[in-house]
This record gives C-alpha cells, sequence and structure tokens, in this order.
C-alpha cells in the first residue's frame, strides 16, 4: 500500500472517529472536567505508565533469549521507547518495525528473528488481556454485567459490545490456539514446508510471506522453553496489571468512581482504540473509551469525554517525550528512525549511523 494512501486512510478513521466523539459531549463541561483533574494523581499515572515499558523491555529480553541471551536492558528499553513513539507519531503501528530493526542492528541480531518476536509479544498481550477480562467477569460487578447482556437482547451499545467482547474471546480461544500449538509443538512439521515456499516463490509474495511466518515460528522458540515460557507469561500479566494501575490513577483523578477490577475491563475498549491504524489511535480510543464509560459506569457524557482524552494523554505525550530523549542520547535523526521502518531485511550493524541532518 502506498505512503499516500495509508495516510489518506487513516486521516479518514482520526477524522470520522473524532466526529462520533465529538457528537456526545459538551466541550465546556469536559473542558470544566479536565481543570479539577488531581495533578497528583495524573503524575503518578504517568510515573507508573512508564515503569510499564520497563518491564514490556524485560519481557523483550526474555522473549530474545533464544536468539541471545544477556542483551542489556538499556537498548532494549530505548528501542523500545524509540519504537512505540513511533507508532504514536506514524500511522499503521511503523514502530512495531522500527523497534526489533533498530535492536538487530545494535546488536547484531538477525533482523526477522527479532521482528517475529514482536508478533510474540503481541500474543503474549492478548491472552494477558483476556485473562483479566475472564477475572473481570467473575467478580460480582462482571457477573451482574453478563447477565444483563445475557437478559436483554435490546441492550444499549456498552451490553452489546459486552457480547462481542465475549464471542471474540471465544474465537480467539476456538482458532488462534489450536493454530498456535501446532506451530509451537510442531516446528519440524511446520518448518521446512514454509522454507521451501519461501525459496520455491523468492520475489513474490507468496515466497514473502512464508518467510514471515517462518520467522514468526522461529520467534516462538521461547514458547518451547518452560522456564522462558513462565517469564514471559508473568511478565505479560505483570505489565498489564501495572497498565492498569496507571489506568485507576488516571480515571481517579478525573473523580470518576470505578474499582480496579472494572479496569480490567475499561482496558480492552482502550487497547482495541489505540491498536486501529490512525496516529496514537486518536479518534477511536476516544470514542471506544467514552462509550464504555457512559455504559457501564454511567459517567456524564462530558466527564467520560474529559476523562478519555486524559488518559490518552497519559499513555502518549510522555512516551514520546522519553523516545525523544533516548533518540537524542543515541544519537539518531527521526530520517533515519523512519528509514529503519521501511527497511525490516536491514543488515546488522555494530551501532546507529549518525544523521547528517
Amino acid at each position: 500500500m502506498k505512503q499516500v494512501t495509508r495516510l489518506s486512510i487513516s486521516l479518514l478513521l482520526t477524522a470520522l472517529f473524532l466526529a462520533l466523539f465529538a457528537a456526545g459531549f459538551d466541550l465546556r463541561a469536559a473542558t470544566r472536567s479536565l481543570k479539577d483533574a488531581s495533578p497528583v494523581l495524573i503524575l503518578l499515572s504517568i510515573g507508573v505508565n512508564l515503569v510499564a515499558y520497563v518491564i514490556r523491555a524485560w519481557r523483550w529480553q526474555v522473549l530474545l533469549s533464544p536468539i541471545r541471551r544477556g542483551i542489556g536492558l538499556y537498548g532494549l528499553t530505548s528501542a523500545t521507547f524509540i519504537g512505540f513513539m513511533v507508532s504514536f507519531l506514524v500511522p499503521f503501528r511503523v514502530g512495531e518495525v522500527v523497534r526489533p530493526v533498530l535492536l538487530a542492528r545494535r546488536e547484531r541480531l538477525n533482523a526477522g528473528a527479532a521482528i517475529a518476536t514482536i508478533a510474540v509479544e503481541r500474543l503474549l498481550d492478548v491472552l494477558a488481556i483476556s485473562t483479566l477480562f475472564l477475572v473481570f467477569l467473575m467478580t460480582d460487578r462482571g457477573a451482574s454485567l453478563l447477565r444483563a447482556a445475557e437478559a436483554d437482547p435490546g441492550a444499549d451499545a456498552a451490553m452489546q459490545y459486552l457480547r462481542q467482547a465475549i464471542a471474540g474471546a471465544a474465537v480467539l480461544a476456538g482458532i488462534g490456539i489450536p493454530v498456535l500449538l501446532i506451530l509451537v509443538f510442531t516446528p519440524g512439521l511446520v518448518a521446512p514446508r514454509l522454507r521451501r515456499l519461501r525459496e520455491k516463490f523468492a520475489g513474490g509474495l507468496l515466497g514473502r510471506l512464508a518467510g514471515l511466518m517462518e520467522g514468526f515460528v522461529a520467534g516462538l522458540g521461547v514458547v518451547r522453553k518452560g522456564g522462558d515460557l513462565v517469564r514471559a507469561l508473568a511478565l505479560s500479566l505483570g505489565m498489564w496489571l501495572v497498565i492498569d494501575v496507571s489506568l485507576f490513577l488516571g480515571v481517579r483523578a478525573m473523580d470518576l468512581e470505578l474499582g480496579f477490577t472494572d479496569i480490567l475491563l475499561l482496558v480492552v475498549p482502550l487497547a482495541i482504540g489505540i491498536a486501529v491504524p490512525t496516529p496514537a489511535g486518536v479518534g477511536p480510543y476516544e470514542f471506544l473509551g467514552q462509550i464504555a464509560l457512559r455504559g457501564f459506569w454511567g459517567a456524564a457524557a462530558a466527564q467520560a469525554a474529559a476523562a478519555t482524552i486524559m488518559l490518552h494523554a497519559i499513555a502518549v505525550v510522555p512516551t514520546i517525550l522519553v523516545g525523544l530523549v533516548f533518540m537524542w542520547r543515541d544519537g539518531l535523526g527521526w530520517s533515519e528512525v523512519r528509514r529503519l521502518g521501511r527497511a525490516p531485511a536491514i543488515t546488522p550493524r555494530a551501532g546507529p549511523e549518525r544523521d547528517a541532518g
């Protein structure tokens, strides 16, 4: 897909979701709600959210262990912040490529194998969020919402979302987990076939897809090691619990009376929103977050809108600033970082090039 087309799609999605979001609340009331927010709780929320990136880098270290053990946590943290900064500033999650390619070049790793670990990260993220969501459903609050959704076919949008989330989790478990088990435990059957496809259709679309799948299967190597798997899963759950704490502090800063277990539900629409291919999820994040806060917890429209704006700013703005600091410390220029996103097959080198500009 051409860059202009991708940008056009991204901007169109942003405009559409922002229009839907802005149509549902009074701007002046939302502004007053933002002004009344607790600065102390906002700062605590920011600090806790930044800690989650360090845990993410630690988990990445575990996932990279089949490729090389002992990669330094500073380099992993730096690449993580820079990658997420790019994903927040550039549509279509370009930072998901920048991050592993940057690390591969610094550490002389195989870039394809490093990229594969990002796919495994996404899988672990989905599993962690789904697990915590199921924990929420087992609470009294979650059980009551589930009963209400089942009893009322004409439920409002929030209840419809709950039903769809449960159905999506069932589909994911029914299809994704068996496929994953096949890839994890029978690599000797899958990998040679993928390699033959890659070689037979070298240079073509099928060959490139086979190469990507081959790299993904290789990246699953950590899952076949019991100790590393347990650590990766534990760090995934720990990281998302830390993110949930950050969200909890953020909603309390906006004077919303949500319990901590409620955040295990709220994080689902927010995670979906920020994953939509708009810059930093702007638009979808606010729209889905507002629907959830109004539908599940009865928040006023303006207060719900202000809260999602604040939560989004907490998640994105400090990450971008820290990413810029790491870029400066590591001697990287913006044009060089963007080139990394366009060159996933880059040959690993000893260190970052310095941007002439």
